[in-house]
């Protein structure tokens, strides 16, 4: 299978860029070479664009005032590759599309991919260190609760929303959704949410979990102040961060930095041992998860504090290693 096709080459990026634009300078050239192409391609790319050039592609003409212009009346048409269907294909496969999209459109797209083979079937990943009782995705009414919380983070509605809280009990309150996140390791979509009094003003921040949402009214009626997300993001941040130490063994450094690529954090690497001292901040309510997360890398990460946390991480192990060795003296 060819994986790589030259239509979404460095060099054709370069050219369709050059090609919508109107007029062209030799300053357009050098500008768009250097944001889409390599390092050297300073060097030999731009006689290959201008007319004059030794060895010119022809898709420009010299102007009597200076500049260029495309010898092309319309813009570089796009293109989809056979394996990017097939990448599409899949994704249409995974429940949480059902989200994003709408039952008419996604009818439309597998009709149009009917004959496109998957590239690859859901069940080839199997995912680890994962809840198993994630969301339910398949359920029309959490799909017409998903759609109404994502449509009121952008216009900023209050939302008349009942649900069950984490301890059961039945809640109802009227919030502004801030923004939607997911979860990988619970397999669940949350909201950060501002809740507001009857007047509109507000009255803290929160996260809700869709799954629990019972129903959802809209209003009519918004915020009267205006909101920063960074602002809330803060408020809910740990005043004091968990301090990591990240061994290079099994690409340890590299996968720590991609797994919590998300989070704020300030980095130090010893250049001789390759070991990094990582500090990371994060949402007060998602302690327990980030524990979980860090465990999960065993001895290629070591928690050094605080030792609140570190006290944490130390049960969790004496339990898990007295579960593996019950009964082995019996």
């Amino acid at each position: 299978m060819q994986i790589f096709s030259e239509i979404y080459g460095a060099y054709f990026r370069t050219a369709e860029r050059l090609l919508s634009l109107g007029h062209i300078t030799d300053r357009d050239i050098r500008r768009i070479i250097g944001e889409e192409a390599f390092r050297d391609s300073m060097l030999f790319l731009p006689p290959k664009l201008r007319p004059d050039g030794e060895g010119s592609w022809g898709l420009l003409q010299a102007q009597p005032e200076g500049g260029y212009v495309p010898v092309t009346k319309h813009a570089p048409p796009g293109f989809v590759t056979h394996l990017q269907l097939s990448w599409l294909k899949s994704k249409l496969s995974d429940p949480r599309m059902q989200l994003f999209l709408a039952p008419e459109t996604l009818r439309e797209l597998e009709k149009a991919l009917a004959d496109v083979p998957a590239l690859y079937p859901q069940n080839a990943f199997r995912c680890f260190d994962v809840f198993r009782d994630g969301d339910p995705y398949d359920l029309p009414l959490y799909q017409a609760h998903f759609r109404e919380m994502l449509a009121a983070v952008h216009t900023k509605e209050i939302l008349s929303i009942r649900f069950r809280s984490g301890k059961g009990a039945a809640v109802h309150g009227f919030f502004i959704v801030l923004r939607l996140e997911y979860s990988r390791k619970n397999d669940k979509f949350r909201a950060l949410c501002c809740r507001v009094a009857n007047d509109g003003t507000r009255t803290g921040t929160g996260m809700l979990n869709i799954g629990r949402i019972h129903s959802i009214e809209r209003t009519g009626r918004f915020g009267t102040e205006p909101i920063e997300l960074e602002e809330c993001l803060q408020s809910r941040r740990c005043t004091e961060p968990v301090v990591v130490k990240v061994k290079p063994e099994r690409n340890g450094v590299e996968r720590f930095m991609m797994e919590f690529a998300s989070f704020q954090k300030e980095t130090e690497r010893d250049p001789e041992t390759g070991i990094c001292k990582v500090r990371l901040w994060y949402d007060v309510q998602d302690e327990t998860e980030l524990l979980i997360r860090l465990l999960g890398f065993g001895p290629v990460v070591e928690i050094l504090g605080p030792m609140p946390f570190r006290r944490q991480a130390a049960e969790r192990v004496a339990r898990q290693y007295a579960l593996l060795t019950q009964g082995r003296d019996a």
